[in-house]
Formats: C-alpha cells, sequence, structure tokens
C-alpha cells in the first residue's frame, strides 16, 4: 500500500518502518487481528501523506533528473564576454548567464532567484550597461542584444 502512495520503493520502506516503530511503541491493544491491520493500514496512509506533504519531499529529485539537468559551465578563457561576464556583482551575473547562456526567460529567471520580473530586468539592463563598459560599446552591443 505504501508503494501505491509514493511510487518509489525506498519511500516505501521508510513508511513502512515508521508505522512499524509507531506500532512497537504504541501502548494500544487490539482486540482482533483485523482492528490492528486497520489501524496499521490508516497510520501507513497518513505517514504517505505525511511524506508527500513534507518540504524534503517537494524539493528533492531522482540523481536521474538532477544528471540530466547538470549544467556545465563553459571553460575560462574562451572569451572575452565570459571573462567579463564573471567579473559582475553575483545578482547581475547569476541573472546574465541565465539568460544568455541557459537561455531561460525572465519570468523563469525570476522564479529561479525568487524575486520579481522587475528586479530581473533591471539586473539584465544594469549588467549589460557594465558589460558594455568593460567590452567597448560596439562589442557589448553585438553580444548582449535581445
Amino acid at each position: 500500500m505504501a508503494y501505491t502512495w509514493t511510487g518509489s520503493p525506498q519511500d516505501a520502506q521508510d513508511v513502512c518502518q515508521t508505522v512499524l516503530l509507531k506500532l512497537l511503541t504504541s501502548p494500544r491493544r487490539f482486540p482482533d487481528p483485523e482492528g490492528q491491520r486497520a489501524w496499521v493500514l490508516r497510520v501507513s496512509v497518513n505517514c504517505c501523506k505525511d511524506l508527500k506533504k513534507s518540504a524534503w519531499a517537494r524539493r528533492r529529485v531522482s540523481l536521474d533528473v538532477a544528471a540530466e539537468a547538470a549544467v556545465t559551465m563553459p571553460e575560462m578563457g574562451e572569451s572575452p564576454v565570459l571573462e567579463a561576464v564573471l567579473t559582475l556583482p553575483e545578482k547581475y551575473r547569476q541573472a546574465v548567464y541565465l539568460r544568455y547562456y541557459e537561455e531561460y526567460g525572465i519570468d523563469e529567471i525570476a522564479a529561479l532567484m525568487g524575486c520579481r520580473t522587475a528586479q530581473v530586468s533591471t539586473y539584465l539592463y544594469r549588467a549589460k550597461a557594465k558589460l558594455r563598459t568593460m567590452l567597448g560599446g560596439s562589442y557589448g552591443q553585438e553580444c548582449f542584444s535581445d
């Protein structure tokens, strides 16, 4: 039953262990096996629900998904633009990297950075202005045009 709720053998095993501990530490006495079975099933369902709504379960991803989503940073020395981007303040650097190297939209960047879309637009505008001065006007215009 725990496997059907969680969809993962490891999570189902965790739920079963939790239920077993609750059964062993519970001061309840059951008059018949059916009462005990019903109690175990009800506690199992509740444990599965608790697991599903926990912050840990909402934020985790499988290793396969994480491996597919792994981002490799371009090598240093490939271009003066990347070197200039890496010298920007962190919030500008993150916004520029996500926008132009990973090709995320501004709404997606705002969600990833935990800020409003207007802030992301401001970060990008200021970062492009800094890059233009660092790289020279015409070079910066070509590289970071939307």
